[in-house]
């Protein structure tokens, strides 16, 4: 394909088993104002409705590439894939169950191209199926609403924190010198790839005008990355991050890094697994206090500074073998969450039926009104004929009375 055919951006799209979700996600990119796209949508075998889906978009859409996995390979495997015939000027990732601003890939493209950058990474928000919208942790820690024309991680210590791969909008040819990959078969594989991505480059926007939209799933959700106290998550979590600090490591311009990346690691990572420390099997809490906690007690003092006063605690009792009171710590505060958010859920209700019970009222205030004035024109009716009777008991008005009543 020449440079003239080829599609301005390609989009890899993985999709597995998200059939609730999928229509609404591709209306997104079928709508873009960007219209000079390619949509490779890889079907990791799928078992509900989203091969049928995907295919009548694709019958719709010329723009639109379907590959079939003839078994589930895994979302790394899928954008492997995908890569291998992703022609666009620039590549961007997206995930099946989500979404992005129908001018996103636009505004990416001209800002993109106007400051050459080599990845354009923009911001990202949680939402879920009830409406409820909530700033992304990582996401706000490293994209503060300043726009970048030209930056890198480096100048922007903050990247350390934007590990997902659907929000970086890359140069093809950047990506293709490179060779990146994700690692195949593991889960959390973003976290290295962006670091890959930002240690490979000195042209990095930023574009906090554009914003992706990240689901959060239900509790039945077959989502891999959101089943956090699985036992090959942790498995993984420990080596995407044990080869995310040797891509540091291994060039000394970066080993500046490695202290607001472990800032991180103890203010997200490993505190992500410490919370599900009462719900997860004997397996799980071996490794938590045995390979875990040596790595987390290698770390620096320093890298502790930042977390609040409840987080210290679980780390005080985590790193002296306090299982008991852990796991009784995180067992409260999870039910705590649960009930606040129950609390928060009856206030938004009550509101609501008060806002019914205020209008139910301002209706019967008007009604009132209604009656009073009607009540009030009764009354000077009902004067006029007592008028009138008392008109008619005079002898003139007896004797008016009944010549009208002869005349008609």
């Amino acid at each position: 394909m020449s440079l003239d055919e080829r599609p301005l951006v390609s989009i890899i799209l993985p999709v597995f088993n998200t059939e609730q979700y999928l229509k609404e996600s591709l209306d997104c990119l079928v709508n873009q104002t960007l219209e000079d796209i390619e949509v490779i949508c890889i079907n990791d075998a799928s078992t509900d409705g989203c091969p049928e889906i995907l295919e009548e978009y694709a019958s719709k859409d010329s723009r639109f590439k379907i590959l079939n996995n003839e078994a589930s390979l895994g979302p790394s495997i899928c954008r492997n894939n995908g890569l291998e015939i992703a022609s666009g000027e620039y590549i961007v990732f997206y995930d099946s169950d989500d979404k992005i601003d129908l001018d996103a890939y636009e505004k990416l493209y001209n800002f993109s191209k106007e400051n050459d950058n080599d990845v354009v990474v923009f911001n990202a928000i949680r939402f879920n199926d009830n409406g409820y919208e909530s700033p992304s942790v990582l996401h706000s820690k490293s994209i503060t609403g300043e726009t970048f024309t030209n930056t890198n991680i480096l100048e922007h210590n903050e990247l350390v924190y934007d590990t997902t791969s659907w929000n970086k909008f890359i140069k093809g040819d950047f990506f293709r010198k490179h060779n990146f990959t994700f690692a195949e078969g593991r889960v959390y594989q973003d976290i290295l790839f962006s670091m890959q991505l930002f240690c490979s480059t000195d042209s990095v926007g930023i574009l906090p005008d554009v914003t992706y939209y990240w689901r959060i799933r239900g509790k039945t959700s077959n989502s891999i990355t959101q089943k956090v106290f699985n036992t090959k998550n942790l498995h993984d979590r420990i080596f995407i991050i044990s080869n995310t600090i040797n891509v540091i490591k291994s060039n000394e311009k970066y080993h500046e890094l490695l202290d607001p990346l472990y800032v991180k690691l103890i203010e997200i990572d490993a505190l992500q697994f410490i919370r599900e420390l009462d719900r997860c099997d004997d397996e799980f809490r071996q490794i938590m206090f045995g390979k875990v906690k040596s790595f987390v007690e290698s770390l620096p003092d320093s890298a502790f500074n930042t977390i609040d006063d409840l987080d210290m605690v679980k780390y005080d009792l985590y790193l002296n073998d306090c299982q008991d009171g852990l796991k009784a710590l995180v067992a409260k505060e999870r039910q705590d969450k649960i009930d606040n958010r129950k609390k928060k859920s009856e206030i938004k209700r009550l509101k609501k039926k008060n806002k019914r019970l205020d209008k139910k009222v301002q209706n019967m205030k008007k009604r009132n009104e209604k009656l009073k004035t009607k009540n009030k024109n009764l009354k000077n009716t009902n004067e006029k004929l007592y008028q009138d009777l008392d008109y008619l008991k005079t002898p003139s008005g007896w004797m008016k009375y009944h010549i009208k009543k002869i005349t008609k």
